[in-house]
C-alpha cells in the first residue's frame, strides 16, 4: 500500500518490520505467530508442501488452501485497511489516513440514506430493491 501512496510508511504495522508485505504477514510476521502456526500446517495437510514451497500468490490461488487462507484472514487483522487503534496511537498517520477513511464511508451513507428516504417521504412508496452502485463501483463506460 505505501508503493501505491495509499500508506505513509512500508513499515509493517503489528511488529515494526521495514516491510509489510504478503509474505511478511503469512510467513514471517511476530504479532500472528499461532495463526501463521495453524495455516502452514493445514497447507502441509492438504498439499504436502511446506511453507518454504509456497509463494503466497500460489496459496490463494490453489483451491485446497483456501480454508487455511480464510481461517488466517477470518482470525487476524491481515487484509484489513488499518489495524485497531492504540491508545497511545492517537496522533500517528494510521490514525488520520483511518479517520479520513471513515468520514469518506460515512458520507456516502449519508448520500444513500437521502436518497432512499426521498421515496418514503413521497406517499409511502416501496423502497428500491436496489440501492444506488456508489461511485467507486461504477465503470468509466456508465
Amino acid at each position: 500500500m505505501h508503493w501505491t501512496k495509499a500508506r505513509p510508511s512500508a513499515q509493517c504495522w503489528w511488529c515494526q518490520s521495514p516491510k509489510q508485505a504478503r509474505d511478511h504477514l503469512f510467513k514471517e510476521c511476530r504479532r500472528w505467530r499461532e495463526q501463521q502456526k495453524t495455516l502452514w500446517e493445514e497447507v502441509r495437510k492438504e498439499t504436502k508442501k511446506g511453507k518454504s514451497r509456497w509463494k503466497i500468490q500460489d496459496l490463494m490461488a490453489d483451491g485446497r488452501c483456501s480454508q487455511a487462507v480464510l481461517c488466517i484472514l477470518s482470525t487476524t487483522d491481515v487484509g484489513r485497511l488499518v489495524p485497531p487503534k492504540d491508545e497511545g496511537d492517537a496522533g500517528s498517520e494510521v490514525s488520520e489516513w483511518e479517520l479520513r477513511e471513515r468520514q469518506e464511508r460515512e458520507e456516502e451513507r449519508r448520500a444513500e440514506a437521502e436518497v432512499l428516504g426521498a421515496g418514503e417521504e413521497l406517499g409511502g412508496e416501496e423502497r428500491p430493491l436496489f440501492l444506488p452502485t456508489p461511485s467507486f463501483m461504477a465503470s468509466a463506460g456508465d
